[in-house]
């Protein structure tokens, strides 16, 4: 079971991605990547804390915001938070250019300290590749949200996004090795699906980093973001490293 503190961002995100893809549906093409798309679309048990979109380059940046402040402003949407013990939220909207549009949120519960999180849309990408699907049934039901279809990156993309996130010199993230694991050994994206779409020095940067990760990294930056049954047995060095090794061998067979 997630934290309290998680479950509430997670119902959040989850609310506010089905508000917002019957506003931008039809519209303009996006896609949720990250971690709240392997939460929602392809079954990680790594929990995050903000949601992060690609939206396509024609979409102006007026446009997208209208959509967005509609539905963090509508009553529906407020409904449907309180539903979920969030009372009520408040919203800043500290960058909005044509590269990147970010929303801070604080969430309140009550009398206590107010959960913050984020939702950030980038036009880094010329063309989004998206797929659409449902989130998964199972937190669909926790939320006590009906079904509804989205758009995010398929497993495939998401692998070959974690290959590149590895293989960046300026980028130290062990989530991006636990993530690429899941969707090789969960989502069962197979090297060979990856192979036209990442070059070999990029395979090769990302097993260096790979190799590079202890299990202390793990420990500090993933272990706290993992639910509880997954959090238990990860708590064994020992699955950390053959975590490590598993991503290790699907590495040296993209490699020529």
């Amino acid at each position: 079971m997630a934290p309290r503190s998680f479950e509430s961002r997670e119902s959040f995100h989850l609310a506010l991605l089905r508000h917002l893809h019957a506003r931008l549906a039809g519209r303009r093409a996006y896609a949720v990547k990250g971690g709240i798309c392997l939460r929602f679309f392809h079954r990680s048990p790594r929990l995050s804390q903000d949601m992060d979109l690609d939206v396509a380059p024609e979409l102006p940046v007026h446009e997208l915001q209208d959509a967005v402040d509609s539905v963090l402003g509508g009553r529906a949407f407020s409904a449907s938070l309180l539903a979920q013990g969030i009372t009520r939220i408040e919203v800043r909207k500290p960058k909005q250019t044509e590269t990147m549009q970010r929303w801070k949120v604080s969430l309140f519960l009550g009398a206590g300290e107010p959960l913050p999180t984020k939702i950030e849309f980038s036009r880094r990408n010329d063309s989004i590749d998206y797929a659409t699907a449902v989130p998964d049934a199972g937190l669909l039901w926790r939320y006590r949200v009906a079904p509804f279809a989205a758009r995010c990156y398929g497993a495939a993309a998401m692998a070959a996004q974690k290959l590149g996130a590895l293989a960046a010199p300026s980028r130290y993230a062990v989530r991006d090795l636990f993530d690429l694991h899941h969707l090789l050994r969960v989502a069962l994206v197979k090297p060979r699906d990856l192979a036209g779409s990442v070059e070999t020095q990029t395979v090769e940067r990302a097993a260096d980093k790979v190799g590079r990760f202890t299990y202390g990294d793990f420990k500090e930056q993933v272990l706290p973001y993992l639910s509880g049954e997954i959090m238990d047995v990860y708590r064994d060095a020992e699955a950390f490293a053959r975590q490590k090794a598993e991503v290790e061998e699907a590495l040296l067979e993209l490699l020529p």
